[in-house]
């Protein structure tokens, strides 16, 4: 099991991702990396389980958050009303 974070600073990476950032401190958690079960690089999941997946393959990790970001923040603005991260 891990460890419980007790404060988490955000990174000049995640400033590019608002909605992310808010997610994974607010909500859920962001899967990277290759997974045979969805056929996706990259997932977005709560507790109830995923939220949103993206496609096999980006050309970049940055492209592969950025179609992240975008999913999320559609995602919030649909279920919550959440119109800025």
């Amino acid at each position: 099991m891990a460890a419980a974070m007790t404060k988490i600073r955000k990174s000049a990476t995640l400033e590019n991702y608002p909605c992310l950032w808010r997610w994974v401190t607010e909500f859920g958690t962001v899967e990277i990396g290759h997974c045979h079960q969805t056929r996706s690089f990259v997932r977005v999941l709560d507790g109830g389980g995923l939220i949103w997946k993206g496609r096999r393959s980006y050309a970049s990790l940055d492209a592969a958050l950025a179609d992240a970001e975008a999913g999320v923040a559609k995602w919030m603005r649909d279920e919550f009303g959440i119109t800025d991260a």
